[in-house]
């Protein structure tokens, strides 16, 4: 940029003006990076122009108040400022030496994410082909994105009294570079002044692959799981569960996590205290939510509710995330729960549910990543999108995002516990310690902390050495520590482990178990018989004989229908006799129930005898009576046939006129009436 001297000062103005509105609304790259220069200019005096002197100031053109030089006479000289990553640089402002122009005449301007030398490098200004002396301040826009500015000449020098570089760094917009490019801008790098994308947008979790080029909006809304105002967020609702309140059969609440912002697939409902409520599943880390709200009634007054809460249909105690007007934007938000539940206005006391799409961006607790694929192990959560924990670490994991193990030999909080130096086998568990391989002889416990108790000795304190006296023994290979003897019912040996064999007990298993045990061992200390007595034989040993009255193994019987209670121990026997009743060799036989046998048969037998007697004197009275009548009857007869010679035909015809008076008498009577009343009835039919 050339022009004449009669015109300097007034451009100078102009020039100054631009430089301050750059300043209010970018950033001085030039202060955040490192300088470097070709060479080094140092006067006789040993005044030395070094490289930073270009961006330390004072801003003005005066040479004696510092400017950077390189050294004079090379075919070559350079100033370079390095950036510590890429920026959107908008424009340059020089201040070159005021009194000697010409020795930046055809200086060119390069800016480069690597290097002056590489191919990549981009030209933002050039001197060379311009007439007369170059202006000592100018303000050059470049608008490129690069990590390293260049000031190049040939067979000059490079003088620079004050130099600012404004733009933003990727990412970055607006005043001071404070807010953030539209996530959808493509490699996030946006235009310093407007924030809209340099390179476009990435259609990418947008809708039907649709996103607006200079904003960065996705414009049908966003793809499945996507959620937010630019779908950058992983969306809780679109496996959750939705319900709204009062129910309604035409206007589902699933409508509202359907992922179709559309007006006219919404969930609506009216009534007192209506609401819509999403269930994410599970406790989250939301940092979103992104209402779309129908358009087919009038937006209603008063404030519209977001609750944050963990108990389902409730907002008691939940946590208010917005209130206020009906969204527009996207609510940032940073909170732990289950249910979002939304709550609109209510007019005269009935309220109306009209959202289209409710998009909840998180992750769930403990997780974090673009679509939460990625786990964290903080005490707390995790950003959702770097994993890095704020809170620190559960035990057992340490680094950045907790998703780092403890080296071997380390486990607990920070991993700053060293495993026990009994574990058998490292590692360690990470996070508590134990031993999982083990312990190391003569200790046991999760963490093998602990010594084998008394009378406990060898791996994992797994064997027993109570033959020892005192239980006392080497917790390592278990030798006895008292070594004058073992306890009884134990062989001597340096470890007294060996118990005595069957039929042996005592000190040095000396003594030999009782002949009247019922099995051939005893217990290898005491000498007891454990599996009882032989018949006759009782106590702890079976030493002793049975008492008066008691018989059989271990005396266990009782022969009380013995006399005097006296039988035999083993078998029972009675010596004595029975008590009355009682019969047989051990009285066990009652003599009242064979008496009572016996006089029922014969009491059957007698019954059965005068039965018959009484039957056959029954038969006989019946006969002689029979016998009699007759002999009166014939007797008569002849008495009779004596006294009058015609008694056979009168005794006839008596019998007949009976017989006949008899057979009138029969005919007389209703019978024949009841039949002729038949026969009439037939005929007459």
């Amino acid at each position: 940029m050339k022009m004449s001297k009669s015109l300097q000062l007034h451009v100078f103005l102009i020039i100054t003006e631009t430089f301050i509105v750059a300043v209010t609304t970018q950033q001085n790259l030039a202060l955040q990076g490192n300088v470097k220069q070709e060479t080094t200019f140092i006067e006789e005096n040993g005044t030395v122009h070094s490289a930073n002197l270009a961006i330390e100031g004072p801003v003005n053109n005066n040479w004696n108040d510092g400017c950077s030089s390189t050294q004079p006479g090379g075919p070559t000289a350079w100033w370079g400022l390095f950036l510590p990553e890429v920026a959107y640089i908008t424009n340059v402002v020089i201040y070159f030496r005021g009194d000697k122009p010409d020795q930046m005449d055809e200086f060119r301007l390069y800016l480069s994410n690597t290097s002056i030398w590489n191919s990549d490098v981009t030209l933002c200004y050039t001197d060379r082909g311009i007439a007369g002396l170059p202006d000592t301040t100018q303000n050059i826009n470049c608008n490129i994105v690069a990590k390293q500015v260049y000031f190049f000449n040939r067979n000059r020098v490079v003088q620079l009294c004050y130099i600012q570089i404004n733009g933003c760094f990727k990412g970055t917009w607006g005043t001071n570079c404070s807010e953030s490019c539209h996530p959808k801008c493509i490699n996030q790098h946006c235009y310093p002044e407007n924030g809209s994308c340099v390179w476009g947008c990435n259609p990418h979790h947008c809708a039907n692959a649709k996103c607006d080029i200079k904003t960065g909006d996705c414009i049908e809304g966003c793809a499945n799981t996507r959620a937010g105002q630019s779908c950058n967020f992983y969306n809780l609702a679109s496996n959750g569960t939705a319900k709204q309140d009062p129910p309604k059969l035409n206007s589902s609440a699933s409508l509202s996590i359907d992922g179709i912002r559309k007006n006219g697939m919404c969930s609506m409902t009216t009534g007192i205290h209506s609401y819509l409520q999403v269930d994410t599943g599970f406790l989250s880390v939301i940092s979103t939510i992104f209402l779309t709200f129908g358009d087919t009634l009038p937006i209603p007054n008063g404030d519209n509710v977001v609750y944050c809460s963990n108990t389902s249909d409730s907002w008691v105690d939940g946590i208010v995330l917005y209130k206020g007007e009906r969204p527009t934007m996207h609510i940032n938000v940073l909170t732990v729960c289950r249910y979002i539940i939304y709550v609109p206005p209510a007019a005269s006391g009935i309220s109306t549910v009209d959202v289209c799409e409710i998009e909840i961006g998180g992750c769930p607790l403990g997780r974090y990543g673009i679509n939460c694929e990625n786990y964290c192990y903080c005490n707390g959560p995790c950003d959702l999108v770097t994993g890095s924990c704020t809170f620190g670490c559960f035990n057992g994991w340490i680094g950045e995002r907790c998703d780092i193990a403890c080296a071997v030999g380390n486990f607990g909080r920070e991993c700053g516990r060293s495993c026990s130096a009994n574990c058998l086998n490292l590692p360690c568990n990470h996070i508590s310690g134990e031993c999982t391989g083990g312990c190391n002889i003569g200790w046991e416990g999760y963490n093998c902390t602990k010594e084998c108790d008394i009378g406990h000795f060898g791996s994992n304190c797994s064997q027993t050495c109570f033959g020892c006296i005192s239980d006392m023994c080497d917790k390592v290979n278990g030798v006895c520590k008292n070594s004058s003897g073992c306890k009884a019912g134990y062989l001597k040996g340096q470890y007294c482990n060996q118990e005595c064999a069957g039929g042996n007990f005592g000190s040095e298993c000396s003594m030999n178990c009782s002949a009247n045990c019922l099995t051939p061992s005893c217990n290898h200390i005491s000498g007891d018989c454990e599996g009882g007595c032989n018949a006759g034989w009782e106590g702890y040993d079976c030493t002793k004989e049975c008492s008066n009255g008691y018989f059989g193994n271990s005396c266990t019987n009782f022969c009380k229908t013995c006399f005097n209670i006296s039988c035999d121990i083993v078998q029972g026997n009675c010596k004595a006799g029975c008590i009355d009743g009682y019969r047989g060799r051990q009285c066990t036989m009652s003599v009242l129930a064979d008496t009572a046998s016996t006089d029922c048969q014969l009491s059957t037998q007698i019954g059965l005898f005068i039965g018959a007697l009484l039957l056959g004197a029954i038969l006989a009275v019946g006969i002689m009576s029979i016998i009699i009548r007759r002999r009166i009857c014939t007797a008569q007869e002849q008495k009779n046939k004596a006294a009058d010679p015609k008694f056979n035909e009168k005794q006839y015809d008596n019998l007949g006129m009976e017989t006949v008076s008899t057979y009138q008498d029969l005919t007389s009577h209703s019978i024949p009436n009841d039949y002729d009343q038949i026969n009439t009835q037939y005929v007459n039919q």
